[in-house]
């Protein structure tokens, strides 16, 4: 199914200060992400994040950045705000660590949000298809957000409480095993 008006691409470092833009519109600000942490995503996550785009204007609306990790060595602490790319990501792991996903406020509708989801996961189980399950952390506030990813097959696995990073309110652990994604297209 087509989605006019938008296309996904791969993230670029020139895709920065855009990216930075979603961030801030998206989330709270003791959350907010530092944009070294988004270079090295992009950087040293190499084929793990994309952006999207709207073909009128060629502006980034949104964002979907992700690493791979190795499956034995996912604890709480492998979800800190702000980790190391560069240390973490393994291209060779088998799990998808989803690290940040949004779009801006006025292009925020479900379809669009979750075709984006769909194809960034599509093109990244494309490139490495050793990956044997996808990992997220989500807000417990977030409820677009997790109708999202319930309605992708995510499954809550586990629950943060008092997690640091999001105030001290409880983070919710997702995962989906690495199976058909529905075939979605720009």
């Amino acid at each position: 199914m087509m989605l006019k008006g938008y296309s996904v691409r791969k993230a670029e470092q020139g895709d920065l200060a855009a990216v930075m833009q979603v961030e801030r519109q998206s989330f709270e600000e003791n959350i907010v992400e530092d944009e070294s942490v988004f270079a090295d995503r992009i950087t040293y996550a190499v084929d793990c994040n994309y952006v999207l785009v709207k073909t009128n204007t060629q502006s980034v609306c949104g964002y979907f950045t992700a690493e791979l990790w190795d499956s034995s060595q996912i604890g709480a602490d492998a979800f800190a705000l702000g980790h190391s790319v560069r240390e973490r990501h393994q291209s060779t792991g088998t799990a998808l660590y989803i690290s940040s996903f949004a779009l801006l406020p006025d292009v925020r509708g479900q379809s669009i949000a979750e075709k984006f989801f769909a194809a960034s996961i599509e093109r990244i189980a494309a490139v490495f298809p050793q990956l044997e399950r996808i990992i997220l952390l989500v807000h417990e506030d977030w409820h677009k957000a997790i109708r999202i990813y319930e309605k992708q097959g995510f499954i809550r696995t586990q629950v943060l409480d008092g997690f640091a990073w999001f105030g001290d309110r409880r983070a919710f652990i997702y995962e989906k095993m690495i199976g058909a994604f529905k075939n979605s297209s720009f």
